[in-house]
C-alpha cells in the first residue's frame, strides 16, 4: 500500500512538473514575422507589428514605434545590430534583444 502510494505521489509530481506540450498552429496562412526556432520563436524586425514587437523584453508601444517608423524612414534592416540605430535602443538593449529576433532580407 505504501509503494502504491509513494508511486501515485511521484507520478503525480511529475505530471505537475512537466511543461505543457500544446500543439503549435500548423496552418501557413499569410505572412508572419515570427520564425519557428526550434520551440522557441524569433520576431522578424522588418515585417514585425506593433504588437509583435511589444512582446520583446524591454519593448513597449513607444519603443515599437520607434523601430517601425524606423523601418519606414530609412528601410528594412539589414543586421540586428542596426537597431541600435533607433532611439532609445543602445547596446544594452540589443544585449537583451539578440535571442528572441531575426533579420530576414
Amino acid at each position: 500500500m505504501k509503494k502504491q502510494l509513494f508511486s501515485l505521489l511521484v507520478l503525480s509530481a511529475l505530471f505537475i512538473q512537466s511543461p505543457s506540450l500544446a500543439a503549435a498552429p500548423t496552418n501557413n496562412e499569410g505572412a508572419s514575422s515570427m520564425t519557428s526556432v526550434g520551440v522557441a520563436k524569433k520576431i522578424d524586425l522588418n515585417i514585425a507589428s506593433v504588437e509583435e514587437l511589444q512582446t520583446l523584453p524591454g519593448v513597449g508601444v513607444s519603443k515599437a514605434k520607434a523601430i517601425i517608423a524606423y523601418r519606414q524612414d530609412v528601410g528594412p534592416f539589414m543586421e540586428i545590430a542596426q537597431i541600435t540605430e533607433v532611439k532609445g535602443i543602445g547596446e544594452k538593449m540589443l544585449s537583451k534583444l539578440k535571442g528572441y529576433v531575426v533579420v530576414n532580407n
